[in-house]
């Protein structure tokens, strides 16, 4: 059921459910909360037979250090826990420079064979989390889906890239409580340094189709769907806005 609560002063969560083959196979939570409490949250974890045999829990979280959002730190971890595997980043930066940034456990892949980190790297970039904050909640007045930002994750930097396409659908399933025309727009992945060419885990070219709609004041993705490992097409709904 979609719960609609949109004020522009308060927080904003996105409750998402992803499929494939029309199974629930993970749960996604986005969390606004940067006018109230200066942070952004974000949490995936696997479910149904998924989460049955293998369980991935990942959460990510944005703190600014006031309302200007000119300084703030970014952490993200992932746990695997039948196997105890974990990965925590943290990252500190400001006024969109990476300050610095910490890994543990330390990575091990061998560094001759990534893209080389280049200075102008750390300069004009923002975390993953905001910046899905900046692609994805738009002004209804105006749907700019043309924009292109600089990210860096602890790891790799890249740009997320969005276009807008001239395509409309009639959004309706039963996936979802959302009924209505949905505008497309496209989401791409492009690697700039930190990552090995060919590695199939750091896609050089990653593509999403994302369907967005009005509720509020605001657009955001209702849909969106994209191939994930061995060609598997995964799909996203909205489920709950709060």
């Amino acid at each position: 059921m979609i719960i609609l609560n949109f004020n522009s002063s308060l927080a904003k969560e996105f409750k998402y459910d992803v499929r494939a083959y029309n199974l629930n196979v993970m749960d996604i939570n986005f969390n606004i909360d940067d006018e109230i409490n200066n942070k952004i949250t974000f949490s995936a974890e696997s479910v149904g037979i998924v989460g049955f045999f293998v369980k991935v829990l990942a959460k990510s979280k944005v703190e600014f250090d006031d309302k200007s959002k000119n300084t703030w730190k970014y952490e993200y971890r992932y746990d695997k826990p039948s196997t105890n595997k974990y990965r925590l980043n943290k990252i500190n930066f400001s006024k969109e420079k990476v300050l610095n940034f910490e890994t543990d456990p330390p990575r091990t892949e061998d560094l001759t064979k990534k893209v080389p980190y280049n200075k102008k790297d750390y300069f004009g970039v923002i975390d993953p989390i905001f910046a899905v904050k900046k692609l994805f909640l738009i002004d209804k007045k105006n749907l700019d889906c043309d924009k292109k930002i600089k990210v860096f994750d602890g790891n790799i930097f890249y740009y997320l890239v969005m276009k807008k396409e001239n395509v409309q659908i009639d959004f309706d399933s039963v996936f979802s409580n959302y009924k209505g025309k949905l505008q497309k727009c496209i989401l791409t992945y492009q690697p700039i340094s930190g990552y090995i060419p060919g590695d199939p885990n750091t896609p050089e070219q990653f593509k999403v189709d994302l369907y967005f709609g009005i509720v509020g004041d605001n657009y955001f993705p209702i849909y969106a769907t994209t191939k994930g490992k061995k060609g598997i097409r995964l799909k996203m709904y909205l489920d709950t806005i709060q």
